[in-house]
């Protein structure tokens, strides 16, 4: 037994302990608490990790490892449909073996800066060896794409990868719709219905653009361009109209295992259905910048009583995959907030939308020793000197 000793411990699930100490039994949390009570008559090693804090790994629940290789090679825009034209063309053009280095660098970069838990997104499953031998849990989502799929369909049928006996047999495997505009209403109750069957999460992204929202509203625009030149368009498409949330409702593809992301045009009548339907809402709001999208309107969707968790998208759309950059990022533009705010929806919020939270999230006994140590100054921004501490890259892994 190991007990690892700070100025500061922040549990997540309760308020942070000044002088706290924490005691890992093998891979797992043994107690936490004031070091004065957990250290009395303990006989094991002691570390002491000085002024720092103590705090769980990070939950990222929104990442495309598979975009990795394009670091740098996207610059930030203006408008997200530049964004998103520039990045299918730089993409295309990667060879496959730059993808697989991209994927491992990416993963290394999400492992240095404290994440733990992950969300994978991958169009190819590239990743899925990678995450499967390296340090990271996840949960891989594979994205379908297909707003020609006009007939009703078994996933399998048209998608190969979820009839493989190894994706079956798989625990943290599940099927993910793109997004409105690239998919058909019977893609998305095919992906529905495979990850029903299965108790599988599943995730999509939605209302990331203005584009999407007009698309979905009058049937033209931008995506009506996109999908023809992709040999896409379907011909007597029906908008569904506006309300980007009550269209998903309608399909069936809400619900407390349904992760959505970004929402950075979401309405107050989505805010509310995304509340009540008990739906997680990724925030990703660094790559909404970087992309163009937008914002996420945060205070509303907190008062809404929206659930909410963090994440980072890809390298092709921001700076970098370290979690604590969106946190600061939200501390900064939202000070009226408390800073355990924003922690908590990038460690027990995100392990709870994946389902993982008896394992990851929060310090507890009982949970995985996955924990790590930021040193510390002791200045009068507590939050803002640890978020800026953690998106400069202090994290130190140590459970």
């Amino acid at each position: 037994m190991i007990a690892h000793v700070s100025k500061w411990v922040l549990p997540v699930s309760g308020p942070p302990i000044r002088d706290g100490a924490v005691v890992v039994a093998g891979d797992r949390i043994a107690a936490v608490g004031p070091a004065a009570e957990v250290l009395a008559g303990f006989t094991g090693m002691i570390c002491d990790h000085g002024d720092g804090a103590i705090l769980p790994g990070l939950v990222n629940c929104h990442v495309h490892l598979e975009f990795s290789a394009l670091a740098g090679k996207v610059a930030p825009q203006a408008r997200w449909e530049d964004w998103l034209e520039a990045t299918l063309a730089t993409y295309g053009a990667l060879s496959p073996e730059e993808i697989e280095a991209g994927i491992a660098l990416g993963m290394e970069a999400l492992w240095q800066s404290g994440a733990v838990l992950v969300g994978e997104v991958t169009n190819t499953g590239a990743s899925w060896p990678h995450l499967e031998t390296g340090p990271l849990a996840y949960h891989l989502f594979y994205e379908c794409l297909g707003f020609d799929l006009v007939e009703t369909f078994d996933l399998p049928e048209k998608f190969p990868f979820f009839g493989r006996p190894e994706v079956a047999a798989a625990a943290w495997v599940s099927a993910a719709a793109h997004a409105p505009y690239s998919v058909s209403p019977a893609l998305f109750r095919a992906v529905a219905a495979w990850n029903t069957a299965r108790s599988g999460l599943q995730t999509v992204h939605l209302a990331e653009s203005q584009a999407e929202i007009d698309f979905l509203a009058r049937g033209n625009g931008f995506f009506e361009g996109l999908l023809k030149r992709r040999g896409r368009w379907v011909q007597d498409f029906q908008p569904p109209g506006p309300g980007a949330a009550a269209y998903l409702e309608g399909l069936g593809f809400l619900g407390p295992r349904t992760l959505t992301v970004h929402g950075t045009q979401l309405t107050a009548a989505d805010w509310g259905r995304l509340a009540e339907t008990k739906t997680w809402l990724v925030l990703c709001p660094r790559a909404n910048r970087y992309t163009g999208a937008g914002e996420p309107p945060v205070p509303e969707l907190l008062q809404a009583g929206v659930n909410l968790a963090l994440g980072t998208d890809s390298l092709a759309g921001n700076w970098d995959l370290n979690l604590f950059g969106e946190m600061l990022w939200l501390h900064r533009n939202f000070p009226a907030y408390p800073g355990d705010l924003w922690l908590r929806l990038g460690t027990l919020n995100g392990a709870q939308a994946m389902g993982r939270d008896r394992e990851f999230g929060s310090l507890e006994p009982g949970k995985k020793a996955a924990l790590g140590v930021i040193p510390l100054k002791g200045g009068r921004n507590f939050w803002g000197e640890l978020f800026t501490a953690g998106a400069a890259g202090k994290w130190r892994w140590i459970g």
